[in-house]
C-alpha cells in the first residue's frame, strides 16, 4: 500500500490533537481524482472543526478545504479533468438534483454529499481526493498560493462587492474586520474596481497596514459603533455596501453607516447572538440585507480569472511546512496575522 504524509485529528482538542504522521495514500473513486497537494490555506473553521463545535466531523479526519494542486490520476467517470491539469476546489459538495441546485443556488442544497475537510478528509496532505464536481482549472501562470484563496477567502466578498453590492468607481464601502483573510480580499477587490473603502479593525497596530493594502480610510473601534466616524467621512450620507465580517457585534455600527438605499451584505458572526432592527427605517431608508455562503463552481471561475486578470495578490502572512500544522493554528487563534498562513506539504 502507497503511503502518505499528512496530519490527521484523531480526536477533538487543542492545537496539539493535529498528528503529523504516515497514513495511506487514497485512491480516487470512478468520479473522483487524485491530487497532489501543492498549498493548503489554514482557516479560522479549521480551528472550529478541530476543537469538536462542528458535530459533522467525526475523526480521525484530515482537515484543509483551501487547496491547490495538481491532477495525478483520475476516476473511469471523470471527463473533464485529466493528469497534470493544475486545480483547485469549493469546499461544499452538492447533489445538483435538488430544486436549489437546479436553479443555481447549489449553496443552499440540504442533500449535500459533504464538505471537504469536514465529511472528507481534505488538503492538510500530501494527496488527497476530490469530486469531479468540486474541481475548477486553475487559469494559466496563476500560483497556486493564489488560486487555492479563490473560493473561501475571495469567493464571499467578491460575491458580497460584485453580485450584491453592484460596485461601480467612485462609490463607498464599509469592510467590517477587516484585518482578517476575507476583510484583507474585500478591501483589495473595492480598490480594484475604484471604489472607496473605509475599513473597521479594533486594533490599532492594524491601521498603517490596512491603508498599505488599499483601504482608504480606517477606524478603530473597539465597541462596533462606528456608524457616527463613517458618516462624518461621508459628509453624514453613508456608504453604499457594508461588507459585515463580524456580525452582531459590530451591527449597530453597521445600521449607522449605510445610506438611504445601502446594501448589507452579511458573511461572519462570530457571536451567534440576536440583533435589532427598527422595521420602520428598512422600510424609509429602502435598505437591503444579504445573507453570503463561499462560491460555487461557476462563480470560482469568475472569481479566479477577476483575481488574475486584474494582478490581485492573496496577502499570505507566513508560509509553514505540513509538520508545523500545529503552530499555524496557534498563530491563528492568537488573532496576530495580518493576511493567511498556508501550509505547504
Amino acid at each position: 500500500m502507497d503511503m502518505m504524509k499528512a496530519v490527521v485529528v484523531d480526536e477533538f482538542g487543542g492545537p496539539e490533537v493535529l498528528q503529523f504522521k504516515d497514513v495511506p495514500r487514497p485512491v480516487p473513486a470512478p468520479d473522483e481524482v487524485l491530487v497532489k497537494v501543492q498549498i493548503c490555506g489554514v482557516c479560522h473553521l479549521d480551528l472550529i472543526l478541530r476543537s469538536g463545535m462542528r458535530s459533522r466531523v467525526r475523526p480521525p479526519r484530515i482537515l484543509g478545504h483551501e487547496l491547490a494542486g495538481d491532477v495525478i490520476a483520475v476516476g473511469a467517470q471523470v471527463k473533464d479533468f485529466m493528469p497534470g491539469d493544475r486545480v483547485t476546489s469549493f469546499n461544499f459538495q452538492a447533489c445538483g438534483k435538488c430544486d436549489d441546485c437546479l436553479r443555481g443556488r447549489p449553496s443552499l442544497c440540504r442533500q449535500t454529499h459533504g464538505d471537504i475537510g469536514q465529511t472528507r478528509n481534505g488538503g492538510y496532505a500530501e494527496y488527497t481526493t476530490l469530486l469531479e464536481s468540486n474541481m475548477v482549472k486553475i487559469p494559466e501562470g496563476m500560483p497556486y498560493e493564489h488560486a487555492c484563496f479563490g473560493a473561501c477567502v475571495f469567493g464571499p466578498p467578491y460575491k458580497a462587492i460584485r453580485q450584491i453590492g453592484r460596485i461601480q468607481a467612485g462609490q463607498t464601502v464599509v469592510v467590517t474586520g477587516a484585518s482578517g483573510g476575507l476583510g484583507l480580499a474585500a478591501i483589495q477587490i473595492i480598490k480594484k474596481l475604484g471604489a472607496h473603502c473605509i475599513a473597521i479593525t479594533s486594533n490599532e497596530s492594524k491601521v498603517e497596514p490596512l491603508k498599505k493594502v488599499g483601504a482608504a480610510e480606517v477606524i478603530v473601534s473597539s465597541d462596533g459603533m462606528f456608524g457616527d466616524e463613517v458618516r462624518a467621512l461621508t459628509n453624514n450620507r453613508g456608504v453604499d455596501l457594508v461588507v459585515e465580517l463580524i456580525g452582531s457585534p459590530t451591527f449597530k455600527g453597521t445600521l449607522r453607516s449605510m445610506a438611504p438605499g445601502g446594501r448589507c451584505a452579511v458573511i461572519g458572526e462570530l457571536h451567534g447572538k440576536p440583533v435589532e432592527i427598527n422595521l420602520g427605517l428598512l422600510i424609509i431608508k429602502e435598505f437591503e440585507f444579504y445573507g453570503i455562503q463561499s462560491a460555487n463552481r461557476v462563480e470560482l471561475q469568475e472569481i479566479l480569472t477577476f483575481m488574475h486578470e486584474s494582478q490581485i495578490e492573496p496577502v499570505i502572512w507566513k508560509s509553514l511546512p505540513l509538520s508545523q500544522a500545529a503552530e499555524a493554528h496557534r498563530l491563528l487563534a492568537d488573532r496576530e496575522a495580518l493576511g493567511r498562513i498556508v501550509l505547504v506539504p
